[in-house]
């Protein structure tokens, strides 16, 4: 933790997973807990940090404004599939599709027939959750794969106790790249999250004589790692009082 301290905000692009990073899991993607001063910590950051500050995260954008209303910075959603940046939507040429809709439809019949699944719908694709019976991820799965495999553009990943079908080409680390793109040589990304799609961010992070942090447990590539979010809150109220 010392060494993360130390690091000076003027030197740092920050791009932040959300679930699992800056918020705990939940059973459900609905209930997760917000803590009251998270937006206030991180709209702190985001103006020491002169606006280099991001959220890549799994959810839609429109998730994010939600429990996050007055977070000012860019914010990528859905894996980088669509994006709010300079305050502006950009959605994924998938959106509205009939692959997804296909793709939604028979992801909906695995769920309806097994009342353990959780079938969280994305307007570029779907996740099926298994947490309440973890001995179905292999099952779960091969069905989904059934699925990505009749659709070029979609792709099957992995996420905790879940699996998710998303756009091909919708990456974490290409929202990394989009954002760096243009930054003097000074500034260093920092990537912080928590699951196996943080760490296709943190290669391209490496790259660029990065900072990776891995929330939790797990394996990674990340050079440092916390506890859980209530440690990353007090790092970042840290870089938010810190030099600039």
């Amino acid at each position: 933790m010392t060494e993360l301290s130390n690091l000076l905000p003027r030197s740092l692009y920050v791009f932040l997973d959300f679930d699992g990073t800056l918020v705990s899991l939940a059973d459900t993607p609905d209930s997760i807990v917000v803590p009251d001063e998270l937006n206030g910590v991180l709209a702190d950051l985001h103006q020491r940090l002169n606006g280099r500050l991001a959220i890549v995260s799994g959810r839609e954008v429109s998730q994010i404004e939600r429990f996050l209303p007055d977070f000012p910075g860019d914010i990528f959603g859905a894996h980088g599939a669509e994006a709010r940046i300079d305050g502006a939507l950009r959605r994924h040429r998938l959106v509205g599709s009939d692959i997804v809709a296909d793709a939604q439809a028979r992801a909906r019949s695995l769920t309806d027939s097994d009342p353990d699944l959780l079938l969280e719908l994305k307007d570029t694709g779907a996740v099926v959750h298994y947490r309440a019976t973890p001995q179905k991820g292999d099952q779960v799965k091969a069905a989904l794969q059934d699925i990505v495999d009749d659709h070029g553009d979609l792709v099957l990943h992995a996420s905790k106790m879940a699996w998710e079908m998303r756009p091909a080409d919708a990456t974490k680390a290409a929202a990394v790249q989009h954002l760096m793109q243009g930054q003097p040589d000074t500034i260093r990304p920092v990537v912080i999250g928590d699951d196996v799609t943080d760490e296709e961010a943190m290669a391209v992070a490496h790259q660029m004589n990065g900072v990776c942090i891995k929330i939790g447990t797990g394996d990674t590539s990340a050079q440092h790692r916390l506890d859980g979010p209530s440690e990353l809150h007090a790092l970042l109220r840290i870089w938010s009082a810190g030099d600039v």
